[in-house]
């Protein structure tokens, strides 16, 4: 039995979740990932070698030790063998972990993506019911007379289109939801193939334990996935450090990118939203000193979409842009997209902006002399924002700083303010990871 139409009544505005919220929780959740590996595996290294250092030391005290060249035997005594298998044992499951927690952070960072298309999708279809009418799902008879509202039955239908997306492969993915929103999604993306051997050698690490299979070969290859002499049937992958950079930063982009696509292009009244929400992501990891992946961002934000909500949005990524080359270390490209723009027709926080970059610097001081204390660019914003790290540096700035807000920069000080919330507090932000938070435009 088909389920009955079910109209397009969308539910509660308030009840829906906010796509800048779930874009949001997606990057805390992956760098909560990616900033702790570096520190996990040196803690794993160091922990393994103690526990080599405390075996050897036994060895050499309680054992007969052979060496020959690189080779090392070990005749251990029947009285001592106990406890030699527990050093040994040890020594081995801290050697093991090194290989398998870098796999094991690759397979949850992936697993972060999975989780965050799925509440992406869900906003959509909340947002969006109508896309649903095109879908066969079915519901039984039995299972009809459980539902007590008609958005009842739409959210167990929406739960299982979702769930039948998500079992599929990445690759059909794209497919079905370039389908879905007559989107090209895949085309000119210069991380597709980076992203298809990511997610297909998460696969085999939950299913081959790591040895390449003919499908991963077939699959990578069909994408444009370049192989190496090391990724042949029958080996055994790892995740290098260098690697599982590469993947986080990948899945990073891959996420941002899409919801982007998507959000401007079902719901062009948040327009705002969005591009607000993308210069609070940029100026992140501006702030962070990721200019590559800042780079990858800008580069699409600034060529790849066509319209911005407003001309405010529209400059601030192009000044992020600018100094994430900057800071990149390519200078003529950061003058390159500054000279695009007539700053001078611009309002001064764009031409402070403009004078910074091009290290203009008596230029700049005399507009944060005309800015003020009270103006658009705070002492805060002085202090704290990337596009003034040189700027900084310079004694016309410490001049004019010192005009405009009656003290000197280098002996104020601001109270910080501590923003981890308590474990209890903790469950319960992420028991509504939907929370919407306050987006607003920020020119670092």
């Amino acid at each position: 039995m088909s389920d009955p139409e079910l109209p397009a009544t969308p539910i509660a505005d308030k009840e829906l979740p906010k796509i800048g919220s779930e874009i949001a929780l997606f990057v805390k959740h992956i760098d909560s990932i990616g900033h702790v590996l570096i520190g996990l595996v040196y803690a794993l290294q160091e922990m393994s070698k103690h526990s080599r250092t405390e075996l050897h030391a036994f060895e050499e005290k309680a054992c007969t030790v052979e060496k020959d060249g690189d080779k090392r035997s070990v005749e251990v005594p029947n009285e001592h063998y106990r406890e030699w298998k527990n050093l040994f044992k040890r020594f081995e499951h801290f050697d093991l972990s090194r290989d398998l927690l870098p796999r094991s952070l690759l397979v949850s960072l992936v697993s972060q993506y999975d989780a965050f298309l799925g509440r992406l999708l869900r906003a959509i279809f909340l947002k969006k019911p109508e896309l649903l009418n095109g879908s066969d799902r079915k519901i039984t008879f039995e299972a009809l007379q459980h539902f007590t509202s008609i958005d009842a039955a739409r959210e167990y239908i929406l739960e299982k289109e979702v769930e039948s997306i998500l079992r599929s492969s990445h690759s059909d993915q794209f497919k079905w939801m370039e389908k879905a929103f007559a989107l090209p999604l895949t085309k000119d993306l210069k991380s597709w193939p980076t992203f298809v051997e990511l997610t297909e050698r998460r696969n085999l690490f939950v299913h081959t334990d790591g040895v390449v299979s003919s499908q991963y070969m077939a699959v990578c290859r069909s994408h444009g996935a370049k192989l190496t002499e090391g990724q042949k049937e029958g080996a055994r992958l790892g995740v290098p450090q260098d690697y599982f950079k590469s993947a986080h930063d990948c899945i990073y982009e891959i996420g941002i990118k899409l919801a982007h696509v998507l959000w401007r292009k079902l719901f062009p009244d948040e327009r705002e939203k969005a591009d607000n929400s993308l210069i609070s992501t940029s100026y992140e990891l501006i702030e962070a000193g990721r200019y590559p992946l800042a780079i990858r961002l800008l580069d699409f934000a600034c060529e790849g979409m066509r319209s911005h909500a407003n001309e405010v949005t529209k400059l601030a990524l192009i000044v992020n842009r600018a100094q994430a080359y900057k800071w990149s270390g390519d200078h003529e490209r950061c003058k390159k997209i500054m000279r695009a723009v007539d700053w001078s027709a611009k309002s001064d926080q764009f031409r402070l902006a403009d004078a910074v970059l091009r290290e203009d610097w008596p230029g700049a001081a005399k507009l944060v002399c005309r800015i003020g204390a009270d103006g658009v660019v705070s002492a805060l914003d002085y202090r704290d924002w990337p596009l003034f790290r040189e700027f900084r540096k310079q004694d016309a700035f410490l001049d004019a700083y010192r005009s405009a807000f009656g003290d000197d920069f280098s002996k104020r000080s601001e109270k910080a303010q501590e923003s981890v919330p308590e474990p209890e507090r903790r469950e319960l932000l992420e028991a509504t990871p939907n929370r919407e938070t306050t987006e607003e435009a920020q020119l670092p």
